[in-house]
């Protein structure tokens, strides 16, 4: 043991703004941990500002997929969820608040700065909701829209506010379109659908958007150049992808156009990837980076003397589309008959109140 004591040497003083751009760069969890130190620092922590500039900087790490599973036919009715980093396919528990009966289900209706919304009904109709934060705030809304039938030309919709914490506005929209896809793609605080036309709602007719800090709805024609035997919206290249698949020949081809919207003008399509050679499935799909997610399902059936038994496959895999190659991120096995309801891109995020 040394003789000699410790010598103290006092640590350098960190000011305020180099305190800032540390902590801005910090996960999430650390900076949740640091906001316990003192009430100052749990008040710069919180501020709007601080929360926005940290989902910046940490949004492109530790992205997951959130994959709804449940029983046919509903479109957005899960009772089951998996959970799987983009990178290296790890799976996490998806926790959901309450337990539900067996005439429940939960949906994901979105996930926006690091947020999820849940929607749980216990019993009763599907209807389409959309959920996001107006731009630079921490204030976020959660539209409803329906239409009472097909062939009717009026969309209705309804506006939650988190600071009223209330269903505020309501209001209608005239639409070309005879369907609103329950896929829907936020960016910028504006909410994006695809409307279909009959017959089978197989052929999309315009790109309907909502503003959520004007409160009001645009629709753009999709241009007829663009190929319809596969579409879809997704995140891409920090703005909004629309995504086309058709066969040219023998050959697949997929396309991906980037949106830009001014809103007072129609869309402009601008076209920025084309891949050949390859299909995606008719399933949920999303771009990341230059990877595509896509989630197939299978079927397997066992037919015995005595039983008869139904399987479903449920695979998430990564299509590496510069270099052409596949691989598997997340198999599993249910022995029933489901199917794959929502496909959500999560990034991770301080909580926003």
């Amino acid at each position: 043991m040394s003789d000699f004591l410790p010598t103290r040497t006092p640590l350098p003083h960190l000011g305020e703004d180099l305190i800032w751009r540390i902590l801005v760069k910090a996960d999430p969890k650390t900076v949740g941990r640091c906001r316990t130190v003192s009430r100052a620092w749990n008040f710069k922590l919180c501020t709007p500002t601080f929360v926005k500039e940290n989902y910046k900087e940490n949004k492109e790490r530790n992205k997951s997929v959130i994959i709804g599973i449940g029983y046919p036919p509903s479109d957005q009715n899960s009772l089951w969820f998996i959970r799987a980093f983009v990178d290296d396919g790890r799976q996490v528990q998806f926790n959901v608040p309450m337990d539900i009966n067996q005439f429940g289900f939960y949906a994901v209706i979105g996930s926006d700065h690091g947020n999820i919304c849940l929607r749980i009904l216990m019993g009763g109709l599907n209807s389409s909701y959309a959920f996001g934060f107006l731009q630079d705030t921490v204030e976020y809304r959660i539209l409803h829209i329906w239409k009472k039938s097909f062939s009717q030309k009026t969309l209705s919709w309804s506006l939650y506010t988190s600071f009223e914490r209330c269903w505020t506005q309501s209001g209608t929209f005239d639409t070309n379109a005879q369907k609103i896809g329950p896929k829907y793609v936020v960016n910028d605080g504006i909410f994006y659908w695809i409307g279909w036309q009959r017959p089978n709602f197989t052929q999309p007719e315009s790109i309907i958007m909502f503003n959520l800090l004007q409160k009001m709805f645009h629709e753009a024609t999709i241009p007829s150049q663009v190929p319809s035997d596969y579409n879809g919206l997704t995140h891409f290249n920090d703005g909004v992808g629309f995504v086309s698949y058709h066969n040219v020949g023998f050959t697949r081809q997929v396309l991906i156009w980037q949106l830009k919207s001014d809103w007072d003008h129609n869309l402009q399509w601008d076209k920025m990837v084309r891949v050949s050679g390859f299909g995606i499935p008719y399933t949920p799909t999303l771009f990341v980076g230059k990877d595509i997610l896509s989630v197939m399902e299978a079927r397997s059936g066992h037919r015995g003397s005595n039983d008869d038994t139904e399987g479903t496959d449920v695979i998430i895999s990564r299509l590496k589309y510069m270099e052409e190659k596949r691989e598997n991120m997340v198999h599993r096995t249910w022995q029933e008959h489901v199917n794959v309801k929502t496909i959500t891109l999560h990034h991770e995020g301080l909580f926003m109140v």
